[in-house]
């Protein structure tokens, strides 16, 4: 396995952990990879929060629905 993909293997690993620690990343390359990755996490973070309060919106307004009925 080359330098760059072992770098960017611990890299990837330590990004998906709970709580992130720094990583010393030197290739631009890989740096450039990791915020990619950084943004896509917080993106699907995002919509996941967003999703959960959306799904429990819907449950309130079948639960209102079916009590007025």
């Amino acid at each position: 396995m080359s330098d760059t993909c072992r770098e960017l293997s611990r890299a990837i690993d330590e990004l998906l952990l709970a709580e992130p620690r720094k990583t010393l990343v030197v290739e631009p390359e890989v740096q450039r990879l990791l915020r990619v990755a950084r943004l896509r996490r917080d993106a699907a973070r995002k919509l996941a929060a967003i999703g959960a309060s959306r799904r429990e919106e819907t449950w309130q307004r079948l639960e209102a629905a079916l009590q007025v009925r």
